[in-house]
């Protein structure tokens, strides 16, 4: 994720998704997934915004009194993030290997961040995030989705170019299960703003039980609608 370091591209990021993203249309598709999000998180709960960028969301949880705590991988991302909301406690971590304790948050939202991560950066990504959940605790993900898994390197909305992975309804589906989460609520849209891709929504519970622990699985079969994966205690799973 080494593009959104430069302070440049951090700029053109919140001018396009936080400065340019006034259309009532997308407001309104925004305010109806962040409702969703928020109206199944005890009151003034504590939520994990999980590669929150420039603080896009930040203030729409704040304005609904939740506690909020921002990580992004980029430093020049948290910079801006922290002058917009100087009252927001934000860190540089990587959503792969969160540094809070167990069961700390009541929601994590993960937006368009998990389309900067492999497989395995997803499943440990979604691991971690069940960890830190408290048990039926809410995990939003948006990410970008194909039919198939795929990986390209694309001209991203910054400029530059970028690699993009593409992860399938019914990979991300498979792993948040795996990773203990119940799937609530999922969809299939048109990007927001117009680019040529389809986003997936997700909304999971978090259940407490991963199925895989600490084991390693090991993926036998891509070519299957949904792949096939056996972990290190013998047992398949699809």
């Amino acid at each position: 994720m080494d593009h959104y370091e430069t302070g440049d591209v951090a700029k053109k990021y919140h001018a396009t998704f936080n400065e340019g993203s006034d259309d009532p249309i997308l407001i309104r598709k925004a305010i109806d997934r962040y409702s969703k999000f928020v109206n199944n998180i005890k009151e003034a709960g504590h939520i994990l915004d999980a590669g929150c960028g420039t603080g896009r969301f930040v203030k729409y949880f704040r304005a609904k009194n939740f506690r909020v705590t921002g990580i992004d991988a980029s430093p020049s991302m948290l910079e801006i993030a922290i002058k917009d909301n100087p009252d927001t406690e934000f860190f540089v971590m990587d959503m792969r290997a969160l540094t809070f304790p167990s069961s700390y948050f009541d929601g994590i939202w993960n937006s368009g961040c998990i389309l900067h991560l492999d497989e395995e950066g997803a499943m440990s990504t979604f691991k971690e995030s069940a960890r830190v959940l408290k048990k039926d605790g809410i995990f939003y993900v948006a990410t970008r989705t194909r039919v198939e898994d795929s990986v390209i390197v694309e001209e991203s909305t910054e400029g530059g170019k970028i690699v993009v992975n593409y992860h399938s309804v019914a990979k991300l589906r498979l792993l948040l299960e795996l990773a203990g989460f119940e799937i609530i609520g999922i969809s299939v849209e048109p990007d927001d703003f117009g680019r040529p891709f389809d986003y997936c929504y997700i909304f999971a519970r978090n259940l407490n039980e991963q199925k895989l622990g600490e084991n390693k699985y090991f993926q036998l079969n891509s070519g299957n609608e949904v792949d096939i994966f056996v972990c290190s205690d013998g047992a398949a799973r699809i």
